[in-house]
């Protein structure tokens, strides 16, 4: 079987396994606590419900130091038969006797396997033939429009997925490590630090048996398009019409005006953008407790006022806990649309009885996220260290957006106007005159100077160095906040509450971007503010057309006719400005190397006995299977050889991994410099003497493959059967070593540049 094929399949089982426990599970036990909602509502509430059960499971089993697969899967099933037997008012036991009746009725042999197939046959036919058809035949085209959505995101974000199959980020391997030590019940085992996301693959790694590196390899699809369908289900909630929501998702999936910045980073599986799953579903839950009547589906108006305000506030609870369970950057996200709730709905949050509840929910969801981290603190688990250093960032305002960003951003944001001088040389300062002439300038300036520095930050962040489509995003904002208050006059003040929530929202954002212009303190870096933005966008454009829409359109059909209208419109402007192409990022390690692991582990399923001789990557990934050797130690003790001593490694089997074309660590896009081939040149040169991953980024990386080849090339010639191939490609190359455990290889020679 080729990578490809099996990244396909891998694909489609880590999917199976997620949504099965975050969507099936919640729905076969939640079906009827929901099934008043709205279809978008129970997507969201199940989608809630099984991510907050699964992540404070592994939080509660790995702080008593108890979690493994059996108490996983225990722990998992425990609410079924809980549930079953307070339905039922019989005991536990009796529940679970009953429940594996036809387990056993298998095992005794009693029932045979055809006549369990037919059963379940018969089962799904008239789930089909019942519900599922009669659930389907009004909402065909919501189905057919969604499966397209389905595919854009799959055809947009999947084709890099099959085709580039290392770590699309240089932070997996630290989120490999951390997730590793899980396993010995070592939570927080380099520091406290929110570990929503990694309770959720380590989960899926326990209790599915696929490894941690497969996971993070391929998870990264299944996030982004799980990020797609709580948009699209948010969008569906919020708008009049059945068509105007498809209208900003496609744009933002297909749409050439965004920057790669604003999407790029969906490309791995990355604890902020797996964040990004809440803040949607926390945003509408309390949007739907200050609108309850909305809350329920026309058709069963059985449940009571007071427990669809219940509902929405637990879920709105689970929801801000898990932002900040997974990153505390999606938790200031959250709170800034909780502004824009506020001054969108002021007409129910100026009532303290509103009020207090929204205030006690959103606190009670921070204690739940925290309660893990205080108690691992508590016990002498100091900080991880980012955490110190974004609290810093906080407090002194620093707006920077670290090593790499600063590199691309410098010229951007050097020369910006500081606060209170407007632009003004400093020398003019001195002189006395830039405080007195800042003074004179009229309100409009200094307005005007302000809106084109935030104009200037959505240009160089989120657009494709396009002042035009800037102005039209900002422009839209403005448009949408228009059509709010609007509505708050034609006597809407839901709908209108939902268009100035929204516009607020995205204001603050797009403020928030500039304010190292502005001269405002800095929350978060200015770029990652891009990812949140463009995630906003599709919802200003979406509402703006169904605003215009229902304002056209009073009458239910008409507003879809309308809809749909749009939606083609939005098509066409999608087509004429431009579409663009999946987006082939660079890994940090080549497909040669994760081939040629992958092949390791399978042929090496039931033996330990080897050792892989690489950069540090394939050091997590083959956690507890064999040995992982780093490549530059392995040189460096060749050049401290000797007379009388020697290198071995004590396994059976020994691989040696060389990137004939070293990868172009930290450069996502292969921008900053062409790639080059190993060569006698960058033998000849010293090796690297810096610690940690240095030694495999630029051209230290390149020295550091091209004494390993050339190291390669003179072991052969020593022993030419000996050292085979096992695996090569023009970039890549593995050889491989098979030795007797009594008589082991000495690997230290003079290969000529033992420097």
């Amino acid at each position: 079987m080729s990578m490809t094929m099996l990244t396909v399949f891998q694909i489609m089982g880590v999917s199976a396994a997620y949504l099965g426990v975050t969507l099936v599970l919640p729905w076969l036990l939640l079906r009827r606590k929901f099934a008043a909602f709205r279809t978008s509502a129970k997507f969201m509430a199940y989608f809630m419900a099984g991510n907050f059960f699964c992540m404070n499971l592994v939080f509660l089993l790995q702080l008593l130091h108890i979690s493994n697969r059996v108490t996983l899967i225990l722990g998992t099933v425990i609410p079924f038969f809980a549930a079953a037997a307070v339905k039922r008012r019989t005991s536990l036991p009796a529940v679970m006797e009953r429940g594996t009746r036809r387990i056993r009725l298998i095992l005794e042999g009693e029932m045979g396997g055809r006549t369990l197939m037919l059963r379940v046959g018969n089962r799904l036919r008239k789930l089909s033939s019942g519900w599922l058809g009669q659930w389907l035949a009004p909402r065909w085209p919501d189905v057919l429009l969604t499966a397209g959505i389905v595919g854009l995101v799959l055809y947009m974000y999947g084709t890099n997925t099959v085709n580039v199959y290392g770590y699309c980020s240089s932070d997996m391997v630290l989120h490999n490590y951390w997730i590793n030590y899980m396993e010995n019940n070592h939570i927080f085992a380099d520091g406290v630090y929110p570990f929503g996301f990694h309770c959720v693959i380590y989960y899926l790694h326990e209790v599915f048996a696929i490894p941690t590196y497969v996971l993070l390899r391929v998870f990264a699809l299944t996030q982004a398009l799980m990020i797609h369908l709580v948009l699209l289900a948010f969008l569906k909630l919020v708008c009049r019409s059945k068509y105007t929501p498809y209208a900003g998702v496609m744009a933002y999936i297909i749409s050439n005006v965004f920057y790669q910045y604003t999407y790029y980073r969906y490309y791995a599986a990355l604890p902020q953008e797996y964040g990004m799953l809440f803040i949607l579903p926390s945003v509408w839950f309390a949007i739907a407790f200050l609108k309850e009547k909305d809350f329920i589906s026309v058709a069963k108006k059985k449940i009571r006022a007071g427990e669809s305000a219940r509902l929405s506030l637990i879920l709105f609870t689970v929801s801000i806990s898990m932002t900040l369970a997974v990153h505390f950057y999606d938790t200031m996200i959250a709170g800034v649309f909780c502004v824009g709730i506020a001054v969108g709905f002021c007409h129910k949050c100026l009532r303290w009885r509103y009020l207090k509840r929204l205030l006690l929910a959103g606190v009670t969801g921070i204690l739940i996220a925290v309660l893990p981290m205080a108690a691992a603190y508590a016990s002498g688990t100091p900080l991880q260290g980012s955490l110190y250093w974004g609290m810093n960032m906080i407090s002194s305002g620093d707006g920077g957006d670290g090593q790499e960003e600063d590199s691309v951003s410098g010229d951007a944001l050097s020369g910006g106007d500081s606060a209170g001088q407007d632009g003004v040389p400093g020398e003019q300062d001195s002189a006395g005159k830039n405080k007195e002439a800042a003074g004179k300038k009229p309100l409009s300036k200094i307005l005007y100077r302000q809106l084109d520095s935030v104009l200037g930050e959505l240009q160089y962040y989120v657009t494709n160095d396009s002042r035009a489509v800037a102005e039209f995003m900002l422009g839209s904002v403005g448009v949408l906040f228009a059509l709010g208050l609007l509505w708050y006059v034609l006597r809407r003040p839901d709908y209108g509450g939902v268009l100035v929530t929204v516009s607020v929202y995205m204001g603050l954002l797009c403020v928030f971007q500039a304010a190292a212009k502005l001269g405002l303190p800095q929350l978060l870096e200015t770029s990652r503010y891009s990812v949140y933005i463009g995630y906003g966008l599709p919802i200003v454009w979406s509402l703006c057309l169904d605003a215009v829409v229902y304002l056209l359109f009073q009458e239910r059909r008409g507003i879809n006719l309308g809809g749909g209208a749009a939606l083609a419109a939005a098509c066409a402007v999608v087509a004429l400005t431009g579409v663009r192409k999946p987006v082939c990022l660079s890994a940090y390690e080549t497909n040669g190397a994760i081939t040629c692991m992958t092949n390791i582990l399978r042929e090496n399923r039931d033996n330990t006995s080897w050792t892989i001789c690489s950069a540090n990557d394939e050091q997590q990934m083959t956690w507890g299977r064999g040995y992982h050797y780093e490549t530059i130690e392995f040189l460096r003790n060749q050049a401290e050889l000797k007379e009388d001593t020697g290198i071995t490694i004590p396994t059976d089997t020994v691989y040696f991994f060389i990137e004939k074309v070293p990868i172009l660590y930290l450069d996502y896009l292969n921008t900053i410099r062409p790639e080059r081939e190993i060569s006698l040149e960058g033998a000849e040169t010293p090796l690297p003497q810096v610690k940690g991953i240095l030694p495999y980024i630029g051209d230290e990386r390149w020295v550091t493959m091209s004494h390993m080849y050339y190291w390669a090339q003179a072991f052969r010639e020593l022993y030419p059967n000996e050292m085979e191939v096992y695996y090569e490609t023009d970039d890549f190359v593995c050889y491989r070593i098979r030795q007797d455990g009594f008589s082991l290889y000495n690997f230290a020679i003079d290969y000529g540049y033992n420097q």
